[in-house]
């Protein structure tokens, strides 16, 4: 099973999939073997860095997207507090 990281929740084939919201601990127990392609200081809410590349995704089983409650600044490194304080909702992608 291919599992991914994304910084929106992204549609990158054609293909059934459900999206659905999971909370903080979920998504947490979830990232495990994900590859990270999220450049967002988002990620720092699951104790994980940003993504150093910018690589592409062209597919997946699974991804766990994590759209901030509010926008962020653009170039600001933000600190886990600083995300957790806006807020994160997370989503889980799956591919039927």
């Amino acid at each position: 099973m291919k599992k991914v990281i994304l910084s929106t929740p992204l549609i990158v084939e054609e293909g059934t999939f459900i999206v659905k919201v999971i909370t903080l601990d979920e998504a947490r127990e979830w990232v495990g073997d994900a590859d990270n392609f999220c450049g967002h200081q988002t990620v720092k809410v699951l104790g994980i860095d940003p993504a150093n590349t910018r690589g592409t995704c062209y597919s997946y089983d699974e991804a766990l997207a994590l759209k901030p409650n509010d926008r962020l600044e653009f170039g600001k490194e933000y600190t886990a507090e600083e995300v957790f304080a806006i807020g994160v909702t997370p989503f889980l992608i799956s591919k039927v």
